[in-house]
């Protein structure tokens, strides 16, 4: 079954030398006259970090950004049959990017184009799918580039972990029919894993990227890495995939880095960390946060240009407080913990913990996620915002702007550096830093537009009054919600 994976995969890699998006829009291309919009009197806000710019003219023909200039530099030849849209009461800033989601764990495509189209009306022209079931990614990713649906550009990963995670329920769930860990999209990897085919297999699935997440050793995922990297693809990993632990993620190379809680696993200390890869302990436990091994991690994902992918609304949904399970002699040390943090634990599972997977994490609760992400953005690493959560099914806004929010209030990221956060870092985490995250000559016209400036505070990014993604527009006041699918009557 392998094998024959492998030669699909080969076919299609060899056949396709360019992204998947990029591919089929270009086929699509071919067959479209572009057409040419100006918007007229912006205010533009690029995304590099660049002052605002008022009075500007943005240009577009087709699916790409030809121009941004002042408006009395517009040449005739430019307004010669254009549709001008007014935009003199505008803010122009480039178009969201939610750098953390799951649309597909379980497979529901009118829940998933229910969330996408959230997205979309409400400024997000990209989405990072970070693991789930491909199958159904792939069909939405094509239905958008298609525009048969309302929605973000998709972009999924493939994930590898090692043999332990795929007794986990999500993974039976994403390879729904197959046997997790044994298909091309959710792989089990190890020392001895032919590591040129297990990427060739990811890359054969139409991922962007490689996510790995758990049950990894260091010199696996440095190997994984450089092999990826061989192959023209990003990998994006848990902060801590344990064993390995925040620190050799960040040395391995790795494009993106996710969670910012994990960061904290590098101030375990070793004996105990250790205990927890035995199986003898496992749960949080609280660690020195201002341990300088933590800056040791920050200097190297700068000096790699590795993204944080903070999910900060995931970190203070969990508040991972120290709680443990402990019946060994080694952990009886800590017995004084025991009976109220079992308490924290909550009712005993109905199937066997595998301790040595779940290992021991360091303790995280909200301030100490806001002070680490606080602490890498203070270090120069790039922060994304991702969520990793959903808003409420009755939100009109995605969960992306309460995640931006807490970048902007309680990290302390000024405006500007939240935007590129929310932007042109989402874009180099993908590897596409060159086609889309700034507004620019050469870009996708991938822009939204606000009736409030931006930069005075992240509520001001509700204003939004038009997303366009790709050159297509999509007016806010022709959003509709609708009802949440599966939501009961009533």
């Amino acid at each position: 079954m392998f094998s024959l994976l492998l030669l699909l995969a080969t076919v299609v890699v060899l056949a396709v030398p360019i992204g998947p998006l990029h591919a089929q829009a270009a086929g699509a291309a071919e067959t479209e006259a572009p057409a040419r919009i100006i918007f007229e009197g912006v205010t533009v806000i690029d995304g590099t970090g660049a002052e605002p710019r008022a009075g500007m003219a943005i240009v577009v023909e087709g699916e790409e950004i030809v121009a941004v200039v002042p408006v009395g530099e517009l040449a005739d030849e430019q307004r010669d049959g254009a549709e001008v849209v007014d935009g003199n009461a505008w803010f122009a800033i480039p178009g969201l990017i939610e750098s953390h989601t799951h649309l597909a764990t379980m497979a529901d495509r009118a829940q998933a184009e229910f969330l996408l189209n959230r997205m979309l009306y409400g400024g997000i022209t990209t989405a990072r799918d970070m693991a789930g079931d491909i199958r159904s990614l792939m069909d939405l990713q094509r239905a958008s580039l298609v525009r048969e649906i309302d929605a973000p550009d998709l972009h999924f990963s493939a994930l590898m972990a090692g043999p332990r995670f795929f007794t986990d329920r999500r993974t039976v769930a994403s390879a729904a029919g197959e046997t997790p860990g044994e298909v091309s999209w959710m792989q089990s990897v190890t020392e001895d894993t032919d590591l040129v085919e297990a990427v060739t297999l990811a890359r054969g699935t139409w991922a962007t990227g490689i996510k790995t997440y758990a049950a990894i050793e260091g010199d696996l995922l440095t190997a994984i890495a450089a092999e990826a990297r061989r192959q023209g693809i990003p990998v994006w990993s848990h902060a801590h995939v344990g064993p390995a632990r925040a620190l050799e993620v960040a040395r391995a190379g790795v494009r993106a880095m996710s969670h910012v809680c994990g960061i904290g696993s590098a101030a375990i200390p070793d004996d105990l960390f250790r205990e927890g890869q035995e199986g003898l302990l496992w749960g949080y436990f609280d660690v020195d946060l201002e341990d300088p091994v933590i800056d040791s991690v920050y200097a190297a994902m700068k000096r790699n240009g590795t993204v944080l992918d903070a999910t900060l609304l995931l970190e203070i949904g969990a508040d991972q407080r120290p709680l443990a399970e402990t019946d060994t002699a080694a952990a009886r040390r800590r017995s004084e913990f025991r009976d109220s943090l079992r308490a924290r634990q909550g009712p005993r599972p109905t199937e066997p913990v595998d301790r040595q997977r779940l290992g021991v994490q360091a303790s995280c609760e909200n301030d100490d996620a806001f002070a680490l992400t606080r602490r890498a953005y203070e270090a120069g690493v790039m922060i994304a915002a991702g969520t990793d959560e959903r808003a409420p099914p009755d939100s009109v806004f995605p969960a992306l702007y309460d995640g931006i929010r807490l970048l902007n209030e309680e990290v302390g990221m000024p405006m500007p550096e939240v935007l590129k956060a929310a932007s042109l870092h989402g874009a180099v985490a993908l590897g596409m830093e060159n086609r889309i995250g700034t507004l620019e000559p050469g870009k996708h016209a991938n822009i939204v537009f606000l009736s409030e400036d931006p930069l005075a505070g992240a509520e001001s990014l509700r204003s939004v009054q038009l997303t366009v993604k790709r050159g297509t527009l999509y007016y806010r006041d022709e959003f509709v919600l609708g009802e949440p699918p599966g939501r009961p009557p009533g």
